[in-house]
């Protein structure tokens, strides 16, 4: 079983660098569950398992903030990290994608793990909802859902973030370590930082 307490220290130590407009911390938010706090905070809507949960999203940098909940239910721990983007004054901050990576202790896991889920285009069917709500007449509304209709639903994709296929191996990586956890968090910050400075440019 996990050392859940070394896993949020270890986290909480390493993981600070990474973060240069904020206080980084993750703090207890109902037993054995833990979500980000810092000194930066901003309401956003979550969008999560076909559910829309109000939390708050830390400053990371540039007009990034991000999500961090992780939970450890018996032997089974959830690890969930979202990435929002918006101004400061936003006052909505629209979630880009999400990493998971959920230990269910399976052996016939079917998803991936961990995994990644684009997020990004319920922002733009936001935007046109609203504006199809000024809108008189129903064409725009129809339209909006006949293209909508032609296309699968990304959303619900689990994009298999460390499958081990080279070696013959499973698309599932266990959750059984608690420093290689932590190097996780440390890597996917890393790369995380890069790949948005370089698509601003």
């Amino acid at each position: 079983m996990l050392d859940y307490k070394k896993i949020i220290e270890g986290i909480n130590s390493s993981c600070k660098p990474y973060f240069t407009e904020s206080v980084f911390k993750l703090q207890p938010s109902s037993l054995n569950r833990f979500s980000i706090s810092g000194d930066n905070l901003f309401k956003a809507i979550n969008n999560y398992d076909k559910s829309k949960e109000e939390i708050n999203v830390l400053k990371w940098f540039d007009d990034f903030w991000i999500y961090i909940d992780i939970k450890f239910i018996d032997k089974n721990t959830f690890i969930s990290i979202s990435v929002f983007q918006g101004a400061d004054m936003d006052k909505t901050k629209h979630q880009l994608f999400r990493a998971e990576w959920d230990d269910y202790n399976n052996t016939d896991e079917k998803h991936p793990q961990p995994h990644w889920h684009i997020t990004s285009n319920q922002a733009i069917e936001n935007t046109f909802e609203e504006l199809a709500a000024v809108d008189d007449s129903d064409t725009f509304v129809n339209l909006l859902q006949q293209e909508k209709s032609k296309i699968i639903n990304i959303n619900k994709i689990h994009f298999a973030m460390n499958g081990n296929w080279i070696n013959d191996d499973s698309h599932v990586h266990a959750l059984n370590n608690e420093g290689k956890i932590i190097k996780w968090f440390q890597g996917i910050l890393s790369h995380l930082k890069d790949q948005l400075l370089y698509v601003k440019m």
